[in-house]
């Protein structure tokens, strides 16, 4: 099932089904390690960046690639629901612009209810990898779609509307040339949000309802939870032509 299909046909009790277990690949990279396990004085671990050659088989997106990647991500982070996603469930997506390696995302949507206006979605990124700038319109009968965000683990640098392409971006942080090319990226203002931060609401947000927005996985990645108003794909706007959700 992939992920326009879910927003159209998750709704409320029904997306709480139960969940199937799964094993992580027995060819994990020596490098993805919990940090409970790190011997005291040692380095902190790094999550280990694959580039587009990883992610790609004969010019097409191959999703169990970007799933093994996912996997990493858990096992790094110590995910307490690692071992409960169940592969129809786990989604994930490049967009359709060929550089999952630096744009696209995983997630499961635990909820999406059209009648008491709510959502539920767990979002993944990889180390540096952003979601493709967009926005939230009103569509199907209801208003654009109200979020906020809650970093479980690893961190992520918010965009919102302001700032200039020359800016000082984060430590490590490079926009994808795939994004500055199409002049796909219009959001230069940026807010790092950790696990220590809180509640990304407010100033942490960025976003005015209906802003052009996106998130990039800091350093390690990062696991986020989502609370929001109901989600339709009829009201998300893609600020690159050629992406589709």
């Amino acid at each position: 099932m992939n992920r326009r299909n879910w927003f159209t046909n998750v709704v409320g009790g029904t997306a709480l089904a139960a969940l199937a277990a799964f094993s992580f690949p027995s060819t994990l990279s020596a490098q993805v390690r919990t940090r409970r396990n790190q011997p005291s004085g040692k380095a902190m671990p790094t999550m280990k960046r694959y580039d587009n050659s990883f992610f790609y088989k004969d010019g097409k997106f191959d999703a169990e690639a970007g799933k093994q990647a996912f996997r990493e991500l858990f096992k790094f982070h110590n995910y307490s629901l690692a071992n409960v996603v169940d592969d129809e469930r786990f989604w994930v997506a490049d967009f359709a612009l060929g550089d999952f390696a630096n744009v696209g995302m995983g997630g499961i949507f635990w909820v999406n209810d059209k009648e008491h206006n709510y959502f539920g979605h767990e979002i993944y990124l990889l180390p540096f990898q952003m979601i493709p700038e967009h926005s939230h319109v009103a569509a199907d009968g209801k208003p654009a779609k109200h979020e906020y965000w809650q970093v479980r683990h690893g961190s992520i640098y918010n965009f919102g509307k302001g700032g200039k392409k020359d800016d000082p971006m984060p430590p490590g942080v490079v926009l994808p040339k795939s994004q500055m090319d199409d002049n796909a990226i219009s959001c230069f203002k940026w807010k790092e949000l950790t696990t220590q931060t809180g509640f990304g609401k407010g100033e942490d947000v960025l976003t005015a309802l209906g802003d052009w927005h996106f998130m990039m996985g800091g350093p390690n990645g990062t696991i986020v939870t989502e609370y929001a108003s109901w989600h339709s794909g009829n009201g998300l706007r893609l600020h690159n032509p050629k992406a589709k959700a």
